[in-house]
């Protein structure tokens, strides 16, 4: 008898164990159904039988978020994080609320400042995402009228006019930008990049020190450096820059060939054939892995087909 009174305890902890599992899986009913004030209300039963059930506070905020609660429903995510950083559906759904608050803020500032320059903004970086070039450079020159000073507008138009292989008006963007910010990291290594591509190594030195100084673990600014000395005759000093780069980012194949074509000018023979063995032996590795890939694309076609 004593035996059974014992066990009494466990016996009821685990009926309310099962009791709150039973609360979630109705909570996911009546959430399925839109009746978010009952789900939120099981989901709450859930939580208070186990705070530190993440997957119960997910279930909360989704019930908080059909009720519109968005800031109730942020807090239950963020617990449900700190109780289980790796929760993917409480990633999933702040990814979802961060989008949905985004639009909620942006409805807003277009009401209170529909021709503003940070709405022009907004609206340019929604269509260059969205692949609209044309659009995207209309609305960023829309926002540099409303605000001059902006280095970020200048350095997005720079950018775009770069990917276009605009390089002088690119460039002209990015020296504005510098002029505002001599910090601004995008905006040194853009100007080098075009400087580069109009043939002037002299004038893109500077700025791609600048990028270097300003980011000294960016492999592909040590490396345009490199480019840029290597172009103006200083072997040694492109070296020094190219063997950072390659040290930075090991599977960057330019890299070696630009520091093998030093070393030779140097007369270091042997490193020069070191560098080029290893383009070569990347570029097998890269022929390897495309017939490995072309392969397995192979035998899945067949085992379609096969059926």
């Amino acid at each position: 008898m004593r035996f059974i009174w014992r066990g009494l305890p466990l016996l009821m902890l685990c009926f309310a164990t099962l009791g709150a599992a039973d609360h979630l899986d109705e909570a996911t009913r009546e959430l399925y159904r839109g009746n978010y004030q009952k789900a939120a209300a099981l989901a709450e039963q859930r939580v208070k039988a186990n705070p530190k059930d993440a997957a119960a506070r997910v279930m909360l905020a989704r019930a908080r978020l059909g009720r519109g609660e968005h800031d109730a429903a942020w807090r239950e995510l963020q617990r449900a994080l700190r109780l289980d950083p790796a929760n993917v559906d409480a990633l999933y759904f702040l990814g979802r609320l961060s989008a949905l608050l985004a639009q909620v803020e942006f409805r807003n500032l277009y009401a209170m400042a529909p021709d503003s320059a940070r709405v022009h903004q907004l609206l340019a970086e929604s269509a260059d995402a969205a692949g609209n070039r044309e659009e995207a450079v209309e609305e960023y020159e829309a926002a540099l009228k409303g605000n001059p000073r902006s280095e970020e507008v200048l350095t997005s138009l720079g950018d775009i006019k770069r990917m276009a292989l605009r390089f002088e008006e690119a460039a002209e963007y990015y020296r504005r930008a510098l002029e505002i910010n001599s910090w601004d990291y995008d905006s040194a290594y853009g100007l080098g990049v075009c400087q580069l591509r109009l043939g002037q190594p002299d004038k893109a030195e500077a700025p791609f020190r600048r990028a270097v100084a300003l980011d000294p673990g960016s492999a592909v600014a040590h490396f345009a450096l490199g480019d840029a000395l290597f172009q103006l005759g200083k072997p040694e000093e492109a070296m020094k820059a190219l063997e950072t780069a390659a040290k930075l980012e090991p599977a960057m194949r330019q890299a070696y060939i630009l520091l093998g074509r030093a070393y030779q000018e140097m007369g270091r023979r042997e490193e020069a054939a070191e560098a080029f063995r290893k383009v070569r032996e990347m570029h097998r590795q890269e022929l390897e892995d495309i017939q490995a890939k072309f392969e397995r694309q192979r035998k899945a076609a067949a085992g379609e087909a096969k059926p």
